[in-house]
């Protein structure tokens, strides 16, 4: 599938997965942990420039949406297997694409909200911080080589979170 999306788009693209949950314990007893929490790191939309407000669900919102054809496909021969599911997804292409100047348009909302907000709480805490360097770009390769530095949470943030997690639990 990816290199379907690679041949027809080109490598200029962001293609996430949340593989994590149920890759977590397979990683954690293997010998290329290490690797893969630093390309965790290194490929999270956060780090990345361009994903913007994406969440990289669309793939799990359009396969969830493909379970309500079990109850068709569950006895169905082969032929009709794939008959439903083109149908399905047919559908489902159709209603997207009719949905999508309003998909767009909310998009475009949200962004523009985002940017005025945040441009003003910035200019805020510039003239609170007038004699400092505010590289904010910076930051975030500065957070991401700290967090690829840290092999773990220091003890005492774990403890603090364990704490904070028996008070809640006993309330």
């Amino acid at each position: 599938m990816i290199n379907k999306l690679i041949s027809m788009h080109g490598n200029d693209q962001a293609i996430g997965s949340d593989i994590r949950c149920s890759l977590s314990t397979t990683l954690a007893a293997s010998s290329i942990a290490q690797t893969a929490r630093a390309a965790n790191l290194q490929y999270h939309p956060l780090y990345l420039p361009g994903t913007g407000l994406e969440d990289f669900e669309t793939c799990e919102c359009i396969f969830s949406s493909s379970n309500a054809t079990a109850v068709l496909v569950c006895h169905a021969s082969y032929f009709h297997y794939i008959q439903y599911l083109e149908l399905h997804f047919s559908q489902w292409d159709a209603d997207k694409y009719a949905e999508l100047s309003h998909f767009l348009f909310n998009n475009y909302k949200q962004a523009l909200g985002i940017i005025s907000t945040n441009t003003a709480e910035l200019d805020a805490y510039r003239m609170l911080h007038l004699n400092q360097n505010l590289d904010f770009g910076s930051w975030v390769a500065e957070e991401l080589a700290y967090l690829k530095s840290v092999e773990s949470e220091p003890k005492q943030d774990v403890l603090k979170s364990d704490i904070c997690g028996g008070i809640r639990e006993a309330f």
